[in-house]
């Protein structure tokens, strides 16, 4: 399907407007008064809290003023990634939608669909003429994608309906529960030391596919900080190696798609682009058909002094990447196919003779969440670094009673003519936490197909999203 083939013509509209706002983590105000202006143009209410949430209230179809209300949530900030060729900055510049076989992608960048799409399907339910809802909380939250935080500010009272539609999932399910999470920071303090006898290069691992560390974390894709160990610890047997920097992974919830290390080798280039050229083939037979694109790069730098890490710094720093835990833990036994732990190293840098890791973790269970971040402190314990949790949220319990989601599958079967999926997520919501603060929430989330979230290749299908808008302009309809 086309664009302009579509029906859900007010939802792309919408949606296009939010991506001209720069939105990163931290950075929604612009787009939230952008929402806050449109709502006061169709003669809607609207108000901030403190830390920046936004809730937009629209009255109820006439007719349907006896109702109980619904709740439409989703969240404005957007995960920022872009390829290496890219010199689009996020600050400033709107995101280009590209649109290709009937899927919509950024210009080399994220494209912002999670959670935009889901942003822009809320506004359209609550201003397009013809669709009939109860009352309507349109619930924006903010920097959601660096730890839910904007969820967790919320406080009892901002919203008042006990029923809620999350937009935030990513494929044609109704999602009813996810794993909780946290973010364990790691700071290993590092001698320096000299180099000399030694000649500059940078060694690069790219070309991974990267990706959203909930959705894709069961694909085994690579991530590119493991690697980069593996690399180093090649190159450190020759006992020539010194490590000047590290740095790799942009975000706690994305893979790792590149990462980069400064380092210091007194053997001929030759002789280690030999070894790392065996390491390229080793690594594309280990994740054929996943990583068709794996590729290691070393070049001669420019040399500025010969400050390094010591021999000591350098090999700890080396154990370190290889021994922290990464990838699928355990599968879940209550939910085939679904994972239930899992750890992501997703950040690494260098700075003043310390190497800072984060470390995400998830699960859907809470014990086996602690047990994951045990075992990530404990290998940084071993090898002598400090940690610091830097956020926690709570997973979101599957209610098999939910009226919410017997209504919603009703709606399904009779607009498909087949029963819906109903899935538990390896991912974070904001239900979690919005269940904790708002006792007796009845919740169900849904969304179109999304791939590749928190990646440059992240895309949105418009089929789906014209999908998405008919399932969900006629569930407000029965309600």
């Amino acid at each position: 399907m086309k664009r302009t083939e579509s029906k859900a013509t007010a939802v792309w509209k919408i949606f296009e407007g939010i991506a001209r706002i720069p939105r990163p983590s931290g950075g929604e105000r612009a787009v939230g008064e952008w929402i806050a202006e449109f709502a006061r143009q169709k003669d809607l209410a609207s108000r901030f809290d403190g830390a920046g949430n936004l809730v937009v209230e629209v009255p109820a179809s006439k007719g349907r003023e006896d109702r109980a209300g619904v709740i439409l949530q989703g969240h404005l900030d957007m995960v920022c990634q872009k390829t290496p060729e890219s010199t689009h900055d996020f600050a400033k510049d709107p995101i280009r939608l590209i649109e290709r076989e009937g899927w919509i992608y950024g210009d080399g960048t994220t494209l912002g669909a999670d959670n935009g799409i889901g942003a822009a399907m809320a506004i359209a339910a609550a201003t397009e003429p013809g669709v009939e809802h109860p009352k309507l909380e349109l619930l924006f939250t903010v920097d959601e994608e660096t730890g839910l935080t904007g969820a967790t500010a919320l406080r009892p009272g901002f919203i008042r309906g006990k029923r809620l539609l999350n937009l935030d999932s990513e494929d044609d399910s109704f999602t009813v529960g996810c794993a909780g999470g946290e973010q364990t920071q790691i700071d290993l303090a590092v001698k320096a030391g000299r180099a000399d006898g030694r000649r500059a290069y940078r060694l690069k691992v790219a070309g991974l596919r990267g990706g959203h560390s909930g959705v894709n974390i069961h694909e085994q894709r690579a991530n590119a900080l493991k690697l980069l160990g593996r690399c180093l610890a090649c190159l450190e047997q020759t006992g020539n190696l010194r490590i000047a920097s590290i740095s790799g992974g942009s975000a706690h919830n994305a893979i790792p798609r590149e990462a980069i290390a400064s380092i210091w080798l007194a053997d001929k280039r030759a002789k280690a682009a030999e070894f790392l050229s065996s390491l390229e083939t080793i690594f594309r037979n280990e994740y054929a058909g996943v990583e068709p694109q794996i590729h290691i790069e070393l070049t001669e730098a420019e040399e500025s002094g010969k400050t390094s890490l010591s021999a000591a710094g350098t090999r700890a720093v080396i154990d370190l990447l290889s021994a922290i835990p990464n990838g699928v833990q355990r599968i879940s036994r209550e939910f085939e196919g679904v994972v239930e732990t899992s750890s992501n190293l997703a950040m690494a840098s260098t700075a003043k003779e310390r190497l800072t890791l984060v470390s995400s973790q998830r699960s859907l269970k809470e014990s086996c969440l602690d047990a994951m971040t045990g075992m990530v402190t404990a290998v940084a314990n071993l090898a002598g670094a400090k940690t610091t949790t830097l956020g926690r949220y709570p997973g979101w319990d599957p209610d098999p009673g939910s009226a919410l989601l017997a209504e919603c599958v009703r709606v399904y079967e009779g607009l498909r003519g087949k029963k819906p999926a109903i899935k538990v997520i390896h991912a974070g919501l904001e239900c979690g936490i919005i269940g904790k603060t708002f006792p007796g929430m009845d919740m169900v989330s849904l969304g179109p197909n999304i791939e590749n979230a928190h990646s440059p290749q992240e895309r949105v299908e418009i089929a789906s999203v014209d999908a998405s808008w008919d399932l969900l302009t006629t569930i407000l309809a029965r309600l």
